[in-house]
């Protein structure tokens, strides 16, 4: 079979593949976690907590958007506390003062052995459920961090970047520290294979070292042959024919779409302001003066810029599939794509007013976490929006599945690929959903489903997607054959889909997942970067060949340098080589490097495309001439400049910097403001608030690039609505 027929076959294999693994494996994972004991009591019979609360602790951690503040096991947010080790550093100190110790002598063994032994939980198995059996030393720090966090999440949440006064309810801060003393306990009896880091405590097993060095020979044996053999397999299309297409101008439901991508752009540019807000809040309460924080405090503002992120890409992505889909012989009416872009409008002001609400606590229960907001790091969405989501982009994957028998031949298997991978994604936004009425009352069946969500959006389905997207382009302006371009889309669908979606397993190495998690883990990840790298290479190769002529083709050539290269090594290098190795990622996890791989990866690796969707329609639409495109592929440069002056200047010497502090101090320190003593904590430290500070100039650097595109979208769009325009040749 050729190309043509046999990539989408594959395709649409590995789709079904990868969630019927994941649906196997869930059964050895959920009868295989920590378990959450019927109750915790002192030696002398005082129960301090039950399964119960701490079930009702998981419960309000989502509620009140704790997640989006701090972490609980690592996942999480990258400012507020983990509260897992903070916890114990207060357990730590309890035990320190009871043994006569004025604070935790991590520097002496045989102190910190006796500390250990006095923290150290004990099982008593009961016909009724496991009762954990703790000392009183332990019982008194969980007296005291019940103190501290009533104080922190009320009258100094807002010194804390929280609302004010978020929580007074002391049975509610009761149960939250059941929930973060029971994370402790299952770290400490080794459920999280050593994580968190706590000097004297809590160290890395020996399954993190053998797993590192299982991904060292992978890429070594694996990775690195089978990278050349794709390179050589893509040369042998190299010289074939090229198509010389000739499109026809757009007609008025095409054009219509113009207005969703300046949405979209409009969102690009709150989402910046909000990423620069939630970092000005790093270091300080008011932003020049103005206190917004009681009603944008941290973890509103961190929630509504990642989920504008994800909004304004998905609105681009469907409302470019309805401005080609007349191309691929597939017609749509006005009245169509006005409906698509209210619909997407509107789901999106939905699921943004309901995270602001729900994190105010302006919503009831249980319609915080059906509209509002689920209180899941990057799943936040309330259930019905996701729901929404769901059937928006299956009746896109409906479309191009019928696009993908309307088309001319040549592009039949472009719409097949795109047809699965918007399935796909969809699949995994209905995932998200789960369970619908109120959250899971476990953590790690939680975190399970919540990562297959981001990876069916990140790493599994909308790689296929953009790829796609830009060979398709690539082909209809003559710069790569069409047998080529088929082979490159279906081999990276097929390697993303597969190593993207059992690479999630990168993610369950400390949350409490059955130990296999972190071999497959360390395994698939290194080969995530197969596809990647290939696509870094094959975007030079085709700037190498030297065949550019019209701005058309420059202008995508150098959207897909910037991108693929870009992207590629934010997450092949700041991804995969810096943070996903399992010795690596265990002093890295939920630091500021996690940050610098998302700021290169995401925005370029996604975002840049989706820009270029923009460019192209607004271009194919008569708005942009030949001389805007110049200024196009500048804002594309100075887009990328932009985030890599953000992540070197700023991003990874502060991840550097939470590495020797978490070496020296253990992980519960590298995320403070204040230590559990009243003593500064690292956020406030002289040279970590410089780092912090230099980030504005790679923020203001991509913010120019966003202008230069926004400026040109609003000057034009007028135009392109309104007149007439030539016949357009792309060749």
């Amino acid at each position: 079979m050729n190309g043509k027929s046999i990539w989408p076959v594959i395709v649409l294999g590995v789709t079904i593949l990868v969630y019927v693994i994941y649906g196997i494996m869930a059964w050895y994972t959920f009868t295989h976690l920590p378990p959450i004991p019927t109750a915790v009591e002192t030696e002398n019979g005082t129960v301090l907590f039950t399964r119960n609360d701490i079930i009702w602790g998981k419960y309000y951690f989502q509620k009140y958007g704790l997640m989006d503040y701090g972490s609980i096991l690592g996942m999480g947010s990258y400012f507020g506390v983990d509260f897992t080790s903070y916890t114990l550093r207060i357990l730590e100190d309890s035990a320190a003062h009871s043994l006569g110790f004025d604070a935790v002598p991590q520097s002496n063994a045989s102190a910190m052995s006796l500390i250990k032994q006095e923290l150290m939980p004990k099982v008593d198995p009961t016909p009724q459920g496991d009762v954990i059996i703790v000392s009183n030393q332990f019982a008194q720090g969980f007296y005291n961090a019940t103190k501290f966090y009533s104080q922190m999440l009320g009258p100094a949440a807002e010194e804390f970047r929280l609302k004010p006064d978020l929580i007074t309810n002391e049975t509610i801060i009761k149960d939250l520290t059941a929930y973060f003393a029971w994370s402790g306990i299952i770290a400490m009896q080794g459920y999280t294979n050593g994580f968190p880091y706590m000097p004297g405590l809590i160290g890395p097993t020996a399954n993190v070292t053998y797993s590192s060095w299982l991904m060292i020979f992978t890429i070594m044996l694996l990775v690195m042959p089978l990278a050349g053999y794709v390179v050589l397999k893509l040369m042998d299309y190299w010289h074939e024919p090229r198509l010389n297409i000739q499109l026809p101008p757009p007609n008025d439901a095409q054009k219509l779409t113009l207005l969703a991508f300046f949405i979209a752009g409009v969102g690009l540019g709150i989402q910046g302001l909000l990423g620069a807000y939630a970092m000005h809040l790093y270091t300080e309460t008011s932003l020049y003066g103005l206190n917004l924080i009681p009603i944008l405090p941290f973890n509103v503002a961190r929630a509504l810029h990642y989920t504008l992120a994800i909004l304004w890409i998905a609105i681009t992505w469907i409302a470019f599939s309805f401005f080609v889909f007349p191309y691929f012989g597939l017609n749509v009416t006005k009245r169509q794509v006005a409906a698509i872009i209210i619909i997407g409008v509107l789901v999106s002001l939905g699921t943004l007013l309901g995270i602001w609400l729900s994190y105010l606590q302006l919503i009831p229960a249980p319609w915080w976490f059906i509209v509002g907001a689920q209180g899941r790091d990057v799943t936040t969405q309330g259930t019905l929006w996701l729901i929404l989501i769901t059937a928006i982009l299956g009746y896109v994957s409906y479309l191009w599945n019928k696009a993908s028998k309307t088309a001319p031949e040549v592009l039949r298997p472009f719409a097949k690929i795109l047809s699965i991978a918007i399935a796909g994604t969809a699949a995994g936004a209905f995932i998200g959903a789960l369970p619908i009425i109120s959250p899971w009352p476990d953590f790690q069946v939680d975190e399970y489903f919540r990562w297959m969500t981001i990876h069916a959006f990140v790493e599994g389905f909308w790689p296929p997607i953009v790829i796609t997207v830009i060979v398709v382009l690539l082909v209809i302006a003559g710069l790569i054959p069409p047998r080529l371009g088929i082979v490159v889309t279906g081999m990276d669908a097929t390697l993303e889909i597969v190593t993207g979606m059992i690479g999630t397993a990168h993610h369950y190495y400390f949350n409490g997942l059955p130990t296999f998690w972190m071999y497959v883990g360390a395994v698939v990840s290194t080969l995530e970067a197969i596809p990647l790298g290939f696509v870094i290479i094959y975007v030079i190769l085709l700037w190498r060949r030297g065949e550019v002529k019209t701005e058309f083709q420059k202008t995508l050539l150098t959207y897909a340098l910037v991108a693929g290269i870009g992207g590629g090594i934010g997450v092949v290098a700041f991804g995969a080589g810096l943070i996903n190795m399992p010795v690596l990622n265990y002093f890295l996890h939920d630091v500021q490097t996690t940050m610098t791989h998302a700021h290169l990866a995401f925005p370029l690796a996604y975002g840049l495309p989706s820009i270029l969707m923009w460019v192209v329609a607004f271009y194919l639409s008569g708005a942009f001439n030949d001389r805007i495109l110049r200024y196009m592929r500048w804002a594309a440069v100075i887009y990328g400049v932009g985030f890599y002056l953000q992540a070197l200047l700023s991003l990874l010497p502060l991840g550097v910097l939470q590495f020797e502090y978490e070496l020296q101090y253990g992980f519960w320190f590298i995320k403070t403001l204040v230590t559990p003593s009243g003593h500064l904590g690292f956020w406030q430290i002289p040279i970590v608030d410089d780092f912090v500070w230099l980030r504005m100039i790679g923020d203001l650097t991509a913010a120019v690039g966003i202008a230069i595109v926004l400026v040109a979208m609003l000057l034009r769009i007028r135009s392109a609505l309104s007149k007439p325009i030539s016949l357009t040749t792309v060749n």
